[in-house]
């Protein structure tokens, strides 16, 4: 690439664009960075273009549900009285508090989605974790880039958790409430208030799907969950190939065979099943990873892959996590490929409720 300044006179400055849920990028922006030491805040950044008068982003949209558009959100005044509501309803729920200072101060697309009593409503009972993930969005290292956002400070009690799912349950329609926010740690870590949370839930009503967002380090944990009354299950990984794996999550007390074993075992106790694929253009689409990632999905334990954006400063990404040798075939064709030789897997963005859990 050739580092251009100026154009007709005027200074050129990069751009990136920040895609809107439901598209998944293909290429990343060309930019040099004034210092090396610079490390850019977590955004999943993508290439734009500019075409007959237009601005495109370099993306696909892998998800037709249209879901949290921003137009969407601009109920505040809506939303601000439903907390209000709430809080006075339940005044000792600290999670209910919690959940209104990230729709608020964070626009947490789920939190605000509670108190706007549709859609995926958020249940983060982890303040630990034991993944260190280079890109993790509420806890990083000194020297690291900042967190989006602070990780919540204090478990839950069960029936706090029960008091927000029961109330998001009965007022959303195909509601879905889910443990494993990008405002908490690892919710496994926290299994006993898991697990009495889910059989309160099923005790007062059958309706509503459990989810459960997880680096699934602990396949007994999901096996005796799935028995409690828990609907479908969401396991993140960067790859299926150990070393890019551990690179990227380093992992405390598990390894990568933990978490496939964890797939496994998911499916055949009758979860629905999904993968968070973390893509980033340049690696998930060298030939390496994609043929791994094949490999593992024809075994069919995996129901839905769900091909969502990593966001991180790439070169911090690429200086962390050696790139997979080989050649790169791009992230159109990835998927193209993952149609063609995988279709016992739905493709998309967003986790699902029960009632379209089959075609």
């Amino acid at each position: 690439f050739v580092t251009v300044n100026r154009f007709r006179d005027f200074k050129c400055f990069p751009v990136s664009a920040f895609l809107i849920p439901g598209f998944t990028r293909t290429c990343l922006p060309a930019a040099q960075k004034i210092s090396t030491r610079v490390i850019l805040p977590l955004w999943p950044y993508t290439a734009v273009g500019w075409r007959q008068g237009k601005f495109y982003a370099c993306a696909l949209q892998i998800d037709l549900a249209r879901r949290q558009r921003p137009f969407y959100y601009e109920q505040k005044s809506v939303m601000r009285a439903n907390i209000s509501r709430v809080l006075r309803k339940f005044p000792k729920n600290r999670l209910f508090k919690h959940l209104s200072f990230c729709a608020l101060s964070y626009n947490c697309r789920n939190a605000q989605d509670l108190y706007l009593n549709r859609g995926e409503a958020p249940l983060p009972v982890s303040p630990q974790c034991n993944a260190r993930c280079l890109g993790c969005l509420s806890s990083q290292e000194s020297g690291c880039s900042l967190a989006s956002h602070e990780r919540v400070s204090f478990v839950p009690t069960a029936r706090e958790v029960f008091e927000v799912a029961s109330y998001h349950i009965k007022n959303a329609k195909q509601a879905l409430v889910s443990f494993g926010q990008g405002c908490e740690g690892e919710p496994l870590l926290q299994f006993s208030v898991l697990k009495e949370a889910i059989l309160l839930l099923r005790k007062y009503t059958p309706k509503g799907t459990i989810h459960l967002n997880t680096n699934g380090f602990n396949p007994d944990y999901l096996e005796r969950l799935s028995n409690a009354g828990l609907d479908s299950v969401r396991i993140s990984l960067n790859s299926v190939r150990e070393k890019s794996y551990n690179n990227y999550y380093r992992p405390r007390g598990y390894r990568l065979r933990d978490v496939l074993d964890s797939v496994r075992r998911a499916k055949k106790s009758g979860l629905f099943v999904s993968i968070n694929l973390l893509v980033m253009p340049g690696f998930t689409d060298s030939e390496s990873e994609v043929k791994a990632l094949v490999k593992f999905l024809e075994y069919g334990f995996v129901d839905l892959l769900q091909l969502r954006n990593l966001s991180i400063d790439p070169d911090l990404l690429i200086a962390r996590v050696p790139y997979p040798s080989g050649r790169l075939i791009g992230v159109a064709k990835m998927i193209s490929l993952l149609k063609k030789e995988c279709k016992s897997v739905r493709l998309g963005y967003f986790n699902l409720p029960k009632e379209r859990f089959v075609l």
